[in-house]
């Protein structure tokens, strides 16, 4: 079996922020800043971590308005992705004066801070599979460096990649032969090495793409 969700879970557990049941979250952004600034290394090329909100009765992204960080009375707006995906400055000076992130959500049922490891990029719908394995080992170092020394010992492997789609999506192979379909869809180390895939291509780009890992 595989899990995808490993490492978010890991990291929602070490962040104190309160749940929302009415309109607006108000929260310091220094602790979104901590944990952003571990995916700012050199070594990383195409990994960072996704900041997102997500409904405590559905597991849904938050339907967010807007979001906006506030220091002093300096308003800076927050853009959001097309995955709801909170797009927060890499700042200093706000983590250190303790600027406060304000979302305002339409959800009724409370929004949770969550955390994804994900590629920085997503924006092709065709991959290599020269480029997949390079991803892959940069998730899997990200994963064990976050994790530390002790950590590493009990961390599942980085078995491979999943897409995250919007809708269902058929992914081909790049000689065309149909591979899988669904709104997630994972391509392991084995698989690539199994049936040979050079590359896979599907009917639109993903909205993230994820580690995957072994449970």
């Amino acid at each position: 079996m595989f899990n995808n969700h490993f490492i978010k879970v890991v990291l929602l557990s070490s962040l104190l922020v309160p749940s929302l049941s009415a309109q607006e979250l108000v929260v310091g952004y220094d602790g979104f800043y901590n944990r952003i600034k571990n995916s700012k290394k050199e070594q990383y090329v195409n990994t960072k971590i996704g900041v997102f909100l997500n409904n405590s009765q559905t597991g849904k992204h938050c339907q967010i308005e807007n979001a906006f960080i506030n220091f002093e009375g300096a308003i800076t707006d927050v853009e959001i992705g097309a995955d709801s995906e909170l797009l927060l400055p890499f700042d200093k000076d706000l983590r250190d004066n303790k600027a406060k992130l304000h979302v305002n959500v339409t959800d009724i049922a409370s929004c949770d801070a969550t955390f994804q490891i994900m590629t920085t990029e997503n924006n092709t719908a065709e991959y290599s599979t020269l480029s997949l394995v390079k991803q892959i080992e940069e998730f899997d170092l990200f994963l064990g460096n976050m994790a530390g020394y002790f950590g590493r010992m009990n961390l599942p492997a980085t078995v491979g990649v999943q897409f995250i789609f919007d809708e269902t999506v058929d992914a081909y192979t790049s000689n065309g032969h149909l591979f899988k379909s669904g709104k997630q869809i994972s391509l392991s180390q084995d698989e690539i090495i199994r049936d040979k895939i050079a590359g896979i291509k599907f009917s639109k780009q993903p909205l993230r793409i994820v580690p995957l890992t072994e449970i």
